[in-house]
């Protein structure tokens, strides 16, 4: 009887310590949406876990919730503010009716990857005036990736705005319908996955979308050419945004850690994002294609920059003054 109770009592002892230890633990439940191979779910959310580890001996614990679990992206702007999702994975692009500076997203700059890279960190830069509109609407910006410039996908080479013209060309947004319309072309509002049997078939010269997608969608086979216009026509912003009282809530120590954490797997991030650009561009020129890269010190560059020039304007005039001191040349 005595063996009996002295292992009751060793039992409760362990289970008060599994109860205790799991007490000190902060949960950091992150939500996120899509495909499960999605480098922003596929690469980050390893790295935020060993960066979790790394920043011991604060017990931050990733709870992850995939494939929309607690909310798809379209609903993050109202989610996270009202605290429905307390940790997301957003499209910063999105957030133009909550955040009206997020637009800027969509406009004409002509930025590289590398030069919105050194913008997104510069002190006082895109993230410092983002985060400040962010906090305006109860929530927190954490972390920022950019997953780089539409590509233009092509059978006859684009080089310049003019090589569109007469072209039918897809485009996904609206801000590349005017674009493509500015340029003598005339846009096709077509779904991802008709890209390829309409490439095949002539129902559009050309397609605008993700440089990523020319691989899962398999445009290679029925595209030679591909071209990133720097971000003429626009860029995809990724981010993770918090809920801003949940944020306020974490002990202090624990929120120190939590945004180091987030700074350097949101870091490791972007880099893997153009480690795997720069791996596509490789498969894809032994596809067969032809892939070029637009950069400032390119000829055709300022006439893509004239040619977009009143787009650009049409949407900075509409942005704060914080943020269009971003992009003043």
């Amino acid at each position: 009887m005595k063996q009996i109770t002295r292992v009751l009592a060793s039992i409760g002892l362990t289970a008060a310590i599994a109860t205790s230890a799991s007490a000190a633990d902060t949960a950091i439940p992150l939500a996120t949406w899509g495909g499960t191979n999605h480098i922003n779910i596929r690469h980050f959310v390893p790295a935020l876990e060993q960066a979790f580890k790394d920043t011991k001996p604060h017990n931050l614990v990733l709870q992850h919730f995939p494939g929309g679990q607690l909310g798809e992206d379209k609903g993050m702007p109202i989610a996270i503010p009202t605290g429905q999702v307390k940790l997301g994975w957003i499209t910063i692009n999105g957030w133009t009716g909550t955040v009206p500076d997020t637009r800027i997203m969509d406009a004409p700059t002509g930025l590289t990857m590398q030069q919105l890279d050194q913008l997104i960190d510069a002190p006082n830069g895109l993230m410092s005036v983002l985060q400040k509109k962010f906090e305006q609407k109860n929530t927190v910006l954490v972390g920022m990736a950019d997953l780089g410039p539409p590509a233009i996908a092509s059978k006859k080479p684009i080089r310049s705005p003019e090589d569109m013209k007469g072209m039918k060309v897809r485009v996904f947004s609206e801000g590349q319908a005017e674009a493509v319309k500015a340029f003598g072309g005339s846009p096709v509002n077509l779904a991802f996955a008709d890209i390829y049997s309409a490439m095949q078939y002539g129902t559009i010269d050309a397609a605008i979308l993700g440089f990523q997608g020319v691989s899962s969608q398999r445009v290679y086979e029925v595209a030679k050419h591909v071209m990133v216009p720097a971000s003429f026509l626009g860029t995809t912003m990724m981010g993770w945004a918090a809920n801003k009282p949940w944020f306020e809530s974490l002990p202090e120590g624990d929120r120190k850690a939590f945004l180091k954490s987030m700074d350097i797997a949101s870091h490791q991030n972007r880099k893997a994002i153009v480690d795997e650009i720069g791996d596509l561009t490789k498969d894809y020129e032994k596809r067969g294609m032809t892939v070029t890269f637009l950069s400032p010190n390119q000829p055709e560059y300022p006439k893509w920059k004239n040619a977009t020039g009143p787009l650009l304007k049409k949407i900075t005039d509409k942005l704060s003054p914080e943020m269009n001191s971003q992009f003043k040349n």
